[in-house]
């Protein structure tokens, strides 16, 4: 972040750094009283705010930083981090596309894009950002997991397996997650196949006939 470097904001982020975040958010609010103009100020205020769960007073912050120049990631990504963390999943989306305007080579974004387009139930989207994701971080495991429930809901199966094996590879304490919904996919791939194989035999048996 480009500020003038305070000794208020530093002090602010030591006593972040050691987790004193509601002191950091005094020292922080001190400040900004007397430097409303500080973009670094109303970030770390942000960022203080998000760790002691005070996602609307955190997402305010973010606006005043915004308001101030709306053409930097961080506050963005922090933003959409913040209104996720309150299910405003359609806001959260908004402001992911907007930091992938700025940089659409983090991969920790496309798959935050991801969950948000997930949530809202656009899975053709959510598959494409976790896509994203993973072309640009290839060992990237929980966007593979994502990538292959979001397959899963969308009843790609033999995709979902595939994708989630490489999450459970890459990471093998995603097994958990996996194991709740895998053995469906594999249940209805399988169901699928067979179904598969009557109507060929039905077919063959026709054209017998004829």
């Amino acid at each position: 972040m480009i500020d003038d470097n305070t000794t208020a904001i530093q002090k602010a982020v030591t006593l972040m750094e050691k987790g004193f975040f509601k002191e950091a958010i005094e020292e922080l609010r001190a400040y900004l009283e007397i430097h409303p103009e500080s973009i670094e100020g109303w970030y770390n205020l942000g960022y203080a705010l998000t760790e002691i769960e005070e996602f609307e007073e955190a997402v305010k912050a973010y606006d005043e930083a915004l308001a101030i120049d709306n053409f930097i990631f961080e506050i963005w990504f922090n933003k959409g981090a913040a209104l996720y963390a309150l299910k405003d999943f359609e806001k959260a989306k908004d402001c992911y596309e907007e930091a992938l305007d700025i940089n659409d080579t983090d991969a920790e974004a496309w798959n935050n894009l991801g969950n948000c387009l997930s949530r809202l139930a656009e899975g053709s989207a959510a598959i494409e950002a976790y896509t994203r994701a993973v072309a640009l971080e290839p060992e990237y495991a929980e966007a593979f997991y994502n990538k292959a429930n979001a397959h899963f809901i969308e009843e790609q199966d033999e995709r979902a397996i595939a994708y989630a094996e490489l999450a459970v590879q890459l990471n093998p304490n995603l097994n958990n997650l996996v194991s709740q919904w895998i053995g469906v996919s594999r249940d209805r791939l399988a169901s699928k196949k067979d179904e598969e194989e009557h109507l060929k035999r039905i077919r063959s048996e026709s054209d017998k006939e004829d």
